[in-house]
């Protein structure tokens, strides 16, 4: 009990880590901005090919749907401009709680309005910006404040982190119990799909396809338990790099492998 007291109450020693952390977070919202402006005509415009529902519910679930309630183009551009103003101010050190929410508020918006191109990675982000929030706390005077801040600062960062442990746990879980990732083949399947793939991919031997396909899986179920040994780390951190990016730049999920990379970032050092 002392040793869980201990972890909340005490400040974690990873400064510069959710520093990276953040400002990686903010050039990949400004990357996805850029996207928005030049996918604007498919996405936002009158002539756009997204579908959206209005959801009045209640005034706090609302908050993140005023997009589809009250779409106009203008209001597109204005929460699109939204986004990329509260990145630099993120980037620039200048963000708070405030900033913060909103711009996890902005990005639900446009995360629900754009339903239906979205990935896993366009979830997570929701995820960590959300938690982002309540990193780093300012000291004040009041003691159990700052306590208080302190304890939600850390359940925030050990929330991130177990979410990635339990998102790898839960795809290798369905791996296991499918028969073509079993039997090796899953990843070879994939690569002969046009949509999933490229002419490098389609072209790669099986043999080299199901050496990749074990090793996804076993990298996905050894992920919860070893990324909390420190030698470990370097193999782990490589292969996720490689398999993300992969998956980026062959299947064309880019935001997914990115936003994945990013987290790996959390875990560069230990709390203690």
């Amino acid at each position: 009990m002392s040793r869980i007291i201990d972890y909340f109450f005490n400040t974690k020693k990873q400064v510069k880590e959710i520093g990276w952390f953040r400002n990686a977070l903010y050039l990949f919202l400004l990357y996805k901005v850029c996207v928005y402006l030049i996918q604007f005509q498919a996405l936002f415009s009158s002539e756009r090919l997204i579908y959206h529902e209005v959801k009045h519910v209640n005034i706090v679930i609302s908050s993140v749907y005023l997009l589809n309630d009250y779409y106009s183009v203008l209001l597109g551009v204005i929460f699109i401009i939204l986004t990329a103003i509260f990145s630099i101010i993120g980037l620039l050190k200048k963000s708070n709680y405030i900033s913060n929410i909103l711009l996890w508020i902005v990005v639900m918006n446009l995360t629900n309005f754009l339903y239906p191109t979205l990935t896993a990675g366009d979830y997570l982000l929701c995820n960590l910006l959300f938690f982002n929030c309540f990193f780093i706390p300012k000291e004040s005077d009041n003691v159990t404040l700052n306590e208080i801040k302190t304890a939600i600062h850390n359940a925030s960062l050990i929330a991130i982190k177990l979410q990635v442990c339990l998102a790898y746990f839960i795809a290798a879980y369905f791996k296991i119990t499918d028969a073509s990732w079993l039997e090796g083949y899953a990843i070879y399947q994939t690569f002969q799909i046009p949509e999933f793939s490229n002419s490098f991919l389609q072209s790669l031997p099986y043999g080299f396809c199901l050496v990749l396909t074990y090793l996804t899986m076993i990298y996905q179920l050894s992920f919860s338990v070893l990324v909390w040994f420190r030698p470990f780390k370097i193999y782990l951190f490589s292969f996720g790099v490689f398999q993300h990016l992969a998956i980026g730049l062959g299947m064309g999920l880019f935001g997914f492998g990115i936003v994945m990379t990013i987290c790996y970032i959390l875990f560069l050092k230990y709390d203690n």
